[in-house]
């Protein structure tokens, strides 16, 4: 079986039940459209493998050692890259081992999915996501 096939059994089903905060199937609302765009972007199988896994650490009882099992250590490594530690505070989540090229496309990915799909968010928790997606400076 093809490893991005794979992922996405394996994404569906470790995240099964989840649901966003619209209550839609979580899989199909936020973790596909990131591995479409990456897919899009035509990235490395195992950086769209990735895409499909990047919450699992975060949202789901698996173990850096189960991904790493079931795919390899890179989709592994990029999978803790992208996986915040700590608690959010008034700046968000920290995410101290995002410093691949690899792993920063993928959370620009997760970005614009929850950026598209922010609507029905509080007002506030949209003004927060806004205010840490930008990457320039006002003057």
């Amino acid at each position: 079986m093809k490893l991005e096939n794979k992922a996405w059994l394996l994404a569906q089903q470790w995240h099964k039940g989840q649901v966003d905060d619209d209550g839609n199937d979580y899989f199909k609302a936020h973790l596909m459209p990131v591995a479409r765009i990456l897919s899009g972007l035509e990235c490395s199988e195992d950086v769209i493998c990735a895409g499909y896994l990047h919450d699992v650490l975060e949202d789901t009882k698996i173990t850096y050692d189960m991904i790493s099992s079931n795919f390899n250590r890179h989709i592994a490594d990029l999978v803790l890259e992208v996986t915040h530690e700590g608690k959010k505070d008034n700046k968000g989540y920290y995410f101290p081992r995002l410093h691949s090229k690899e792993a920063i496309i993928i959370k620009f990915a997760d970005n614009l999915s929850n950026l598209t799909r922010m609507n029905n968010w509080a007002t506030k928790r949209q003004e927060h996501h806004l205010k840490h997606s930008r990457f320039w400076r006002d003057k």
